[in-house]
């Protein structure tokens, strides 16, 4: 019984690490597809091509909301975690509504509102990644 237990309180935290790793891979997974698909739309002069980039876009952040950022599982459980997570889904929200505007625009054929809905993703993008990524 002795040597189970401590078997188990070695192996635990390795296990919780690993569970760690593997949520941020997901979400790392889905952030690269966010950003091929952006970039892909943020390049072509194919609006149907761009709208469906754009769509694409928004299924990673949509999938991306049931996910953790590293950083903010890290954090002790309270209500700093709490307020982390609610500002993580806020942006992710402010950004799904932004790809459907640029959908939109792709749909309308309007350049000028793309151009400006670009240059807001990228500042959106910014924020987020100063917010909820660790520097390596």
């Amino acid at each position: 019984m002795f040597r189970t237990t401590c078997i188990l309180l070695v192996i635990a935290p390795l296990l919780a690490v690993t569970d760690l790793a593997a949520e941020g891979s997901k979400l790392t997974g889905l952030m690269e597809e966010l950003n091929d698909a952006y970039r892909a739309f943020s390049r072509t002069e194919d609006n149907a091509k761009g709208a469906a980039l754009a769509r694409e876009a928004q299924v990673a952040v949509a999938k991306s909301l049931a996910e953790t950022p590293g950083l903010v599982s890290k954090m002790p459980q309270g209500a700093a975690r709490d307020m982390a997570s609610a500002s993580y889904r806020h942006r992710l929200g402010e950004l799904y509504v932004r790809l459907c505007e640029v959908e939109k625009a792709f749909l309308k054929g309007d350049r000028a509102k793309l151009d400006e809905l670009l240059a807001a993703l990228k500042q959106i993008k910014k924020d987020g990644h100063n917010e909820f990524m660790e520097d390596e």
